[in-house]
């Protein structure tokens, strides 16, 4: 079972990372290279309308599993040492990790819905700054993400 529950972290973290690392290293700068603002913004929109939901249901999987982890290698550890002291790394990720949610959060109830609210109204400047402050915390986040990677990976 806890293969099962490392498996389904594992795809909910490679879906997260994977979308964004897409996101920021090739479909910004391709749609920058080659398109106009408003064409540029739709296209944006469009992908973070489909995007977005995955990176919620992310979120959700990542919770579940990672509290399923950490309790479960809490439990075991205390019954084997006495002691409940998880590894640094791990509780490194946790908390990178729940930066990383309230990150998306913002991103998500604040850029996202002052994004659609520009794009409503055909508001291209209000948009595309609101686009500019998504893909900033965006790159937050994915660079938050590699640091939990190392983390949980390099520190004992």
């Amino acid at each position: 079972m806890i293969d099962i529950v490392k498996l389904i972290h594992l795809v909910a973290a490679i879906f997260w990372m994977g979308g964004m690392a897409f996101m920021i290293l090739a479909l910004r700068p391709a749609a920058v290279a080659l398109l106009q603002p408003p064409e540029r913004l739709m296209l944006t929109g469009a992908v973070w309308k489909r995007f977005f939901p995955i990176v919620i249901v992310s979120i959700v999987a990542l919770f579940a599993t990672g509290t399923n982890l950490y309790t479960t290698a809490f439990r075991a550890i205390k019954a084997a040492t006495g002691q409940g002291a998880v590894p640094l790394g791990w509780n490194l990720m946790l908390v990178l990790g729940l930066l990383m949610i309230a990150i998306f959060g913002h991103i998500y109830f604040a850029g996202y819905a002052k994004f659609k609210r520009a794009m409503g109204t055909l508001d291209w400047p209000l948009a595309g700054q609101a686009a500019a402050q998504i893909h900033i915390l965006m790159v937050t986040n994915f660079v938050l993400g590699w640091l939990a990677i190392a983390a949980v990976r390099l520190v004992r």
